[in-house]
């Protein structure tokens, strides 16, 4: 490092801290918090929390972290044993929640559910069958959760039935491998249905107003203070898990700054940041004053969406013209420093079993302009790039690489960067031609991608893309008699979606968390939010 570049890092490092003190007086960190700070988890995340409702109108990425302390669900999943103090969920043990059991019929239509008898509300109420057959149904009913729970097979009210005050009974129209998934999900919480009955109205039957600011859950935590920069939680100490969390406070806090979430946590006035770039990460490592966890996500991937419903990209030549013109193994290496898992690579059969899986895109940019001339573009177009600004420190190098490569094939780009309310809009709406974007997929499973990113007049399905070919083979997995079948079905799938390309996808990133030394047993989920409950301090 030069003189010059090591002077100009030290003054950034310095803004850094200036700023990272700053933050600490305006939202009240105190460098000495004494006991109380030993039994808190200070959470730094970008994300602001507009609502407390996991099922209603508002939702964000911050609601679901914060109702996943506060709220219960009927069914979850273990976590592993802490390695280099991370857990990992596992998908393939489902245990109960606040079902402390449940009985499946013989045919696999019929799931009968045991609740805890120890399982109460946070205003001392028993947890009944009543109030699950409730939260269900209102999940079934509104729009935000709607899809995840008739994923799962839940679609009518009439299919979940209390048959006394501790048991619950659900009835598929036929066996479902979503079911115990979609009920595991923040999009099931379960809601002491008295408590919200007394603030509904003939507009309002579920009570989304109310549970907008105010909560009515079982969770380990409960909601003490609440605005949007600033979530305050306190240890329920009624909670029948075990062991009950050892952080008696939870502190969710609103800091737009990556950088300044780091240094919060390296100065001890947070524990754990999130929501990092490349940048803001860099030098962690070397300072030791924190740990930096770098956490594979087997459920994330990041991509190019190219909108099939407008031309160009309405034309499948001009979407694989693009995928050839871009060196991946390059970017991979240069924008994303190597880190993660290649979803490119050499031409290779699909296989059944995992998703997503590497595309096969050679860079040649000769075939990306033969391909254009085919598509009737012998001279190439323009076109509009659009990132979030939510996203831009995190795409933004990514999108000027792809301009510069695209322009050597003749397509040339224009960045654009739009607030987070407007990229939603036209995102919904698809009307931008060409973006970047990255996702998580709750439900890991092969054939849940492709019903949500390949499919269906949703916003999941940001392409827009449309082959009927998946309606048919989506059926055949449904019926699947073997996971031979099932399989078979998901190569065909996967081959038909790598091939008509309408996701162009880059990788899987590794999660990448900065917390305290002191800290440990951080259980990743598939939310990807953290998760106090299991949180010590060393």
């Amino acid at each position: 490092m030069g003189a010059f570049t090591a002077r100009a890092y030290a003054c950034k490092r310095r803004a850094i801290l200036v700023a990272a003190v700053a933050v600490q007086v305006a939202l009240g960190f105190s460098p000495v918090w004494g006991q109380s700070r030993n039994e808190t988890a200070r959470v730094v995340w970008p994300f602001e929390t507009s609502s407390l409702d996991p099922a209603g109108a508002g939702v964000q990425r911050s609601t679901w972290g914060v109702s996943w302390h506060v709220y219960d669900r009927l069914v979850t999943f273990a976590l592993d044993q802490p390695r280099d103090n991370v857990q990992q969920y596992r998908l393939d043990e489902p245990r109960g929640d606040i079902a402390e059991r449940w009985d499946i019929s013989e045919d696999g239509k019929v799931y009968r559910f045991h609740l805890r008898s120890s399982a109460v509300f946070h205003d001392g109420s028993q947890v009944t069958a009543e109030d699950v057959k409730w939260s269900l149904r209102r999940a079934i009913s509104l729009p935000t959760t709607r899809f995840v729970l008739n994923l799962g097979g839940l679609a009518s009210e009439d299919q979940i039935k209390a048959i006394d005050a501790k048991t619950v009974e659900i009835a598929l129209a036929k066996p479902n491998r979503y079911l115990l998934l979609s009920l595991s999900t923040p999009f099931a919480p379960i809601i002491n249905a008295n408590q919200v009955k007394a603030h509904v109205t003939p507009n309002d039957p579920w009570g989304t107003e109310w549970l907008k600011a105010n909560e009515a859950g079982s969770g380990a935590y409960q909601v003490m203070t609440f605005r949007p920069d600033q979530v305050v939680l306190q240890r329920n100490d009624k909670w029948y898990g075990t062991p009950q969390p050892a952080m008696r406070w939870a502190v969710f806090q609103t800091v737009p700054e990556d950088t300044t979430r780091v240094a919060l946590v390296e100065r001890r006035a947070a524990d754990v940041a999130v929501g990092l770039t490349p940048n803001a990460i860099e030098g962690v490592e070397r300072r030791a004053q924190a740990r930096l966890l770098l956490i594979p996500m087997p459920n994330q991937f990041e991509f190019l969406v190219m909108n099939t419903q407008t031309k160009p990209f309405d034309d499948v030549r001009v979407r694989q013209a693009i995928a050839h013109a871009i060196p991946q193994e390059d970017i991979f290496r240069s924008v994303f420093l190597d880190r993660g898992k290649r979803l490119f690579g050499p031409p290779e059969q699909a296989q059944g079993a995992s998703f997503p899986q590497p595309q096969s895109f050679a860079y040649d940019p000769e075939l990306a302009r033969k391909l254009l001339a085919e598509a009737g573009y012998p001279n190439g177009f323009d076109t509009t790039l659009s990132l979030c600004t939510c996203k831009a420190e995190y795409f933004e190098n990514l999108a000027v690489a792809l301009k510069d490569h695209l322009a050597r094939a003749g397509i040339r780009v224009t960045i654009e960067k739009l607030p987070g309310a407007r990229f939603g809009e036209l995102q919904t709406a698809k009307q931008m031609p060409v973006y970047l974007e990255n996702q998580v997929a709750w439900l890991n499973l092969p054939d849940y991608w492709i019903r949500i990113f390949y499919r269906g007049n949703t916003r999941s399905n940001f392409s827009g893309y449309n082959n009927p070919a998946l309606d048919g083979l989506l059926a055949k997995a449904d019926d699947a008699g073997s996971d031979a079948d099932y399989d078979a079905a998901m190569r065909e799938m996967i081959a038909i979606v790598n091939r008509d390309v309408p996701l162009l996808m880059f990788r899987q990133a590794a999660l990448e968390v900065v917390i305290g030394k002191d800290i440990g047993n951080y259980a990743y989920w598939f939310h990807t939010l953290p998760d106090v409950r299991s949180m010590i301090r060393n």
